[in-house]
Parts: structure tokens; sequence; C-alpha cells
């Protein structure tokens, strides 16, 4: 965020000075997470009530993966400073040697060596650090904010200014998402695998998504940092206009498609129901979902965090499990469950245009501190 913002400013010198002290910092960071995750992964299933096999597998799975979280965290640095130039082509490439290498790999390992679980995990952790060893090479031979050795500690506070809130967020969603996942299955396990099969299905229609709000957190960042407020609305308001088209297409499919797409996974009928059910809520949700997402990418790239980690959490936490979990307590149906998710994305969106409206993001902050420096 603060690159796309120096970006938009022409300072490239700040720019390497911002990259070389969040790559440092992030890396001493990332170092104590191996042990939390370690010592946590064993309380982490317990609380889900994982036991037998699949607690062995599990756990034989997490004790290899949770060594890649220097190389995810300084990984996701790397492709967030190329988004934040404009350039998506190499993570883009990097992503696809990335798979081929992690598939072939895998099957190498499971099925070859018949190390089973425990290939599967050495496999990814494997292909954690070759992305991140040929991003360090791209970095270096295309001279891309290659100096490593300069530290200002005002860039690496500001990381921690703009993306504690959005890490609080994450964890917070992706705490949400567990609790809707337990709620579900308070019916039954056919209903649960059901909603897991839409949200599979529904995962397709993210990509889109995920690409439409990173465009708009970079051009939001951009044109703030050349003080170019109003460029910085057309963009964002055209955003939303193509996304809408494309994920109003996507929106079509899934409802008029949701039976047949959930055949193609399963063939108990009360499993195709329930995702169905599940396809059709989240297909009425498409275009409010992506106007959730472009404009909480507008928000990030103008340093607002904070903002979007409020929306984010009152409406998902208050609308949505709260109402879910006051549902599923009185066993009503399952496609009230599914609705409360389409109605509270409705919410969510309009709560945001309203900020977006209002125009505070305009008094960005994320280049105060580095005025010094």
């Amino acid at each position: 965020m603060q690159i796309s913002h120096y970006f938009g400013a022409g300072e490239q010198t700040k720019i390497k000075e911002v990259f070389s002290s969040i790559v440092q910092g992030s890396f001493v960071v990332s170092m104590p997470l191996i042990f939390i995750g370690i010592y946590s992964a064993e309380l982490f299933f317990n609380w889900m009530g994982v036991g037998g096999e699949v607690r062995h597998l599990a756990l034989n799975f997490s004790n290899y993966t949770v060594f890649t979280l220097p190389a995810l965290i300084l990984k996701n640095i790397f492709i967030a400073a190329l988004a934040a130039i404009g350039n998506t082509l190499y993570p883009l490439l990097v992503r696809i040697v990335s798979i081929i290498v992690s598939i072939t790999l895998t099957y190498i390992l499971v099925f070859r060596f018949n190390l089973g679980i425990k290939g599967a995990g050495i496999a990814y952790l494997t292909t954690g650090y070759l992305e991140l060893i040929i991003f360090f090479l791209i970095f270096f031979t295309k001279n891309i904010f290659s100096n490593f050795l300069v530290f200002k500690k005002e860039y690496l506070l500001n990381m921690f200014r703009i993306g504690i809130p959005a890490g609080i967020e994450r964890f917070l969603t992706l705490s949400s998402l567990i609790l809707i996942t337990k709620i579900i299955s308070s019916y039954s396990d056919l209903v649960l695998t059901g909603a897991q099969i839409g949200n599979r299905i529904e995962a397709f229609s993210f990509m889109p998504s995920f690409g439409f709000m990173l465009a708009a957190m970079v051009l939001m960042g951009q044109n703030l940092g050349a003080k170019k407020v109003e460029e910085a609305k057309i963009y964002i308001k055209t955003i939303l206009r193509f996304s809408s088209c494309i994920t109003g297409f996507s929106s079509i499919l899934l409802i008029v498609f949701a039976k047949y797409f959930s055949s193609l996974f399963s063939s108990n009928d009360e499993v195709i129901t329930a995702s169905a059910y599940y396809l059709v809520a989240v297909g009425l949700s498409q275009i409010p979902l992506i106007w959730v997402f472009v404009l909480d990418g507008a928000l990030r790239g103008a340093g607002n965090t904070k903002t979007a980690l409020c929306v984010n959490v009152v409406s998902i936490w208050l609308f949505r499990i709260l109402s879910m979990f006051l549902l599923a307590k009185k066993q009503f149906p399952i496609t009230w469950i599914f609705s409360i998710i389409c109605i509270e994305t409705y919410i969510r969106a309009y709560i945001f245009w309203i900020i977006f409206k209002q125009g505070k993001w305009e008094k960005s902050k994320v280049l105060a501190p580095s005025s010094k420096g």
C-alpha cells in the first residue's frame, strides 16, 4: 500500500526503502509464528472436535506446513509490491511454475515413495520456499527494489499501523467461516457436505473478484499518491460498473445451473438440494459481493484499513453469525441460514458504499510517516 502511494508520487528511492524495511521486519516477525503454529495446532483440532485418524493425518500435515509461514509471508510481500507498481505478470508466471512443481512433487512423494500425507506436507513445504527463491531471483536479476540493506523503522511501523487492522480482520473472518461451518453441521452431515460443495463451486466466481479488489487497491493507492483524488473516484466507479457486469453473468450461472453444478460432485439428493439452495443464495448476492470486494480494496488502498476492519467484522459477526446462530438454535430450515448469507452481503455492500461516498478516505495519511525522511 505504501509502495503504490510512492509509485504514484514518483518517489523511487522511497519505494526501495519501504520494500527493504518491510521485508526485513516481516522476516523477523514471521519466525515466532512457526512456534505458535506448532504448539497451537493440537489445541485447534481439540476445539474443532477432530479425532482419530483424521486428527493424526492433520497433525502430520501441519507439522510440515507450519514451517512455510516465513516463506508465505515474504512471498505475499513480493506479490503485493509487484502489484503496487502494476506488475501482475511475474506473480502469475511464478504461480504457474509452483503449481506444476507442487502437483508433480506431491504425486511422486505420495504415490511413488508411498509417503502419504507426509509426502504432501514435504511437497507443500518445498514448493513454498521454491516460490520465494524464484521471487528473490526475479527481483535481483530484474533490479526490482533490489536494495535489501536499507532499514528505516518508520516504514515498518507504518506497515504495522496499516497491516494490523487488516490482519485482525482476516483472522476474525476466517474464524467466522469456521463458526459458520459448525452452525451448518448442526443440521446434518449431508447438509454440511452440500454447503461445502456449494462453497467450492462459488469459489470459482471469487477469482475475478480478487482481481478487481487488487485493481481497486492499487489504483486507489497510486492516484492518491499522485494527489489525483478525482481520478481515484473515477477508477473505483468504473471498476464497480465493469465488475458488476462480470459477476452478474456468474450470478445467473450459479442460480440457473445450481443443481447441475452440484450433481457433478455428488449423487445424493439431499446433498445436491442443500448445495443448490446455497448456490441460489450466493448467486443472488454476487453483485453486492463484488461491491464489497472493490470498495474494501479501495479503502485499503487509501490506507483506511481500520474502517474496513470495523465494517467487515461488525457486519459478519452481528448480521450473519449471530442471526445464523439464533435461527439454527430454533432449527429453522437450512434455507433460512443460507438466506442470511445473502441478506448480510447486501447490508455490508450498502455500508461500504455509504462510507465511500462520504469521502473521508480522501485525506489519506499513508505517506505521513515518511515525510521526515
